[in-house]
């Protein structure tokens, strides 16, 4: 019987931009090899390079027997039957054996990470079970870090304020940066602070209010991206009949693991008929 296998790795244009930096970067440590911090480029080409063979050597390949995560120092093998459970780590999935002696994490940044999601969630769907808990909530430490960024934007503003003379016109600036803190501020208030599943019904808590749509108002269940400059970042989308969609990042399970649940809770309730819908997610 001829077995399947799929190779996920990053994509060839990612791999060509890195390349040519690597190529400016040797030219700029030969221009400036007489320059007192010609040391300090060397060092930051080395790191830039390191990065770059980790990122032409990171590929995950998934069979019908086992998956496979291969890097700059070796790789790694689960057969299905071997995961016991699941976690996060930022927005990379991570799955573990029994005694934890191995540990595979799956590159968020790799082309293709949603099918790859979508490969272990139809293999190993009991990984996603909520068991008895059936709440998604943001933890202390995203507050804590939005809230931050969005205060050290303000402090940059009120910074270009009083430095800059009132006749330049850098100090238009410091409005700008207000708005930006205040509104990174206000819109993580404003973001869902709670999930609640029930069997019929997907409960959605702000800081002030909460809405209720049932199963038959959501069209679809998706893992969305968005590039940054630090890579892709990930974030749960429910599609609304209406045609709305409800964006849902920032939870302590992860964009990975929230959005499996969601998918599993999604399925199950379509299936089985009000009436009669027991099961926990």
């Amino acid at each position: 019987m001829e077995t399947k296998e799929r190779v996920f790795r990053h994509s060839i244009g990612k791999l060509v931009l890195m390349s040519l930096g690597e190529v400016l970067f040797i030219f700029l440590a030969y221009f400036l090899r007489t320059a007192p911090y010609f040391f300090v480029v060397v060092v930051v080409f080395l790191i830039s390079l390191l990065v770059f063979l980790r990122y032409v050597t990171s590929r995950v390949k998934v069979s019908d027997e086992e998956i496979t995560t291969n890097g700059l120092l070796g790789s790694k093998s689960l057969k299905w039957s071997e995961i016991e459970h699941v976690s996060t780590r930022g927005q990379s999935l991570r799955l573990h054996d029994r005694d934890e002696s191995m540990t595979l994490t799956l590159d968020s940044q790799l082309d293709g990470y949603i099918e790859i999601l979508d490969m272990v969630f139809k293999r190993r769907p009991d990984l996603f079970n909520l068991g008895e808990s059936n709440v998604f909530s943001r933890g202390i430490g995203n507050h804590i870090l939005v809230i931050g960024f969005g205060l050290m934007v303000i402090f940059i503003s009120g910074l270009s304020f009083i430095e800059q003379d009132h006749q330049d016109i850098n100090w238009l600036f410091a409005p700008i940066f207000l708005g930006l803190g205040l509104s990174i501020i206000v819109l993580s208030f404003l973001s869902p602070q709670k999930v609640v599943l029930e069997n019929q019904t997907l409960s959605v808590k702000y800081l002030f209010k909460e809405t209720s749509y049932k199963v038959s108002d959501i069209n679809s269940i998706t893992l969305e991206k968005r590039r940054t400059r630090d890579g892709y970042v990930y974030f749960v989308q429910v599609g609304l009949k209406t045609g709305k969609s409800l964006k849902l990042s920032g939870f302590k399970q992860g964009s990975a693991l929230t959005y499996q649940i969601l998918k599993r809770w999604h399925e199950k309730a379509v299936s089985v008929p009000n009436s009669i819908s027991t099961t926990t997610f």
